[in-house]
């Protein structure tokens, strides 16, 4: 485990400061390459960067806890109870994606202080503060579930992501990377992710895009299989990850 975070503590200390990483998730899997921020630490620029260099769908991640205590729910369950009133929801559904896993996706979500909720500054905004309100809840604060309906409204343009149960033990998607890195860089497990996309191509970027963008910007890449390795090695020592429990 030693060796796995002597591998990592480059890319986890420039994450720490809040400049992004490249996070690739598995070849056996989406397999890509996705840019990566900490909520607490996003700017507009992030956002800005984001949508022009990355270009794929710009997400918010959130820590299984937290999506538990606001009572936010996977949409497919949320179409799925809904299905009696709308019937063509059931038709739409499907349990897996064709890389296998259940998608990761809640709902939508805009600050109360946006206009629109698209632009570099509101999509930013929600973002940030989405982040303090996941600190908030994990940290127990009293009344964070009034705070997180005050502060927020739905649907909206961000796009909440929740970590499946079990975390890196049963999903190894960008989310719970994500989450896993910010676990390991100390901040709150909330983190906005955006896939790369190659517009020669048309697809997905590939390793050498991936490695020659990161070049040209000074970015560091990382290997989701180390992340997942150390999150084993880890849970071994220590079975579960406790937080305040809801008083």
């Amino acid at each position: 485990m030693h060796e796995i975070m002597s591998e990592l503590e480059p890319a986890i200390g420039e994450f720490r400061k809040g400049n992004f990483v490249l996070l690739h998730d598995s070849s056996t899997r989406e397999n890509e390459f996705d840019l990566i921020v900490a909520s607490e630490l996003v700017s507009e620029e992030h956002v800005r960067v984001m949508r022009r260099d990355a270009g794929g769908l710009l997400c918010l991640t959130v820590d299984r806890t937290v999506g538990e205590r606001l009572g936010l729910g996977f949409l497919q369950d949320i179409f799925a109870s809904s299905a009696t009133r709308f019937p063509v929801l059931r038709d739409l559904v499907e349990e897996k994606e064709p890389y296998g896993d259940r998608p990761a996706f809640s709902i939508t979500i805009n600050h109360r202080r946006t206009f629109t909720g698209v632009t570099d500054q509101d999509r930013a905004l929600t973002i940030r503060e989405m982040g303090k309100v996941s600190k908030m809840v994990l940290e127990n604060h009293p009344n964070y579930r009034l705070e997180f309906t005050r502060q927020f409204k739905s649907p909206g343009h961000v796009h909440l992501l929740l970590e499946s149960d079990g975390s890196l033990s049963r999903r190894r998607g960008h989310t719970e990377l994500s989450l896993q890195l910010c676990r390991l860089a100390g901040l709150t497990p909330s983190a906005a992710i955006c896939e790369m996309l190659d517009g020669k191509t048309h697809r997905a970027l590939g390793m050498i895009g991936a490695s020659a963008y990161a070049r040209d910007h000074g970015l560091c890449i990382i290997d989701g299989e180390q992340l997942v390795r150390h999150y084993l090695a880890s849970s071994e020592c220590h079975p579960t990850l406790s937080y305040p429990s809801v008083s």
